[in-house]
């Protein structure tokens, strides 16, 4: 039961610590460049800044943001 106790508090303050690092992320300000190079290095962008495999369904919605 005390190891129990011990995980529940530990994943809450993980939460916390989470949700803390969305807002902080959220209010930074983000280049569009830095941007595109991230989601290339995760291999979610093209070179040609199209989404790869499984994500080109995403096309359609971020086509009007171009």
């Amino acid at each position: 039961m005390r190891d129990r106790f011990k995980s529940t508090n530990m994943e809450e303050k993980q939460i916390k610590l989470l949700k803390t690092l969305a807002k902080k992320i959220q209010l930074e300000k983000k280049d569009r460049t830095i941007v595109v190079a991230s989601l290339q290095s995760a291999k979610i962008l093209t070179k040609g800044e199209n989404f790869t495999g499984h994500l080109k369904n995403l096309d359609r919605v971020f086509a009007r943001t171009k």
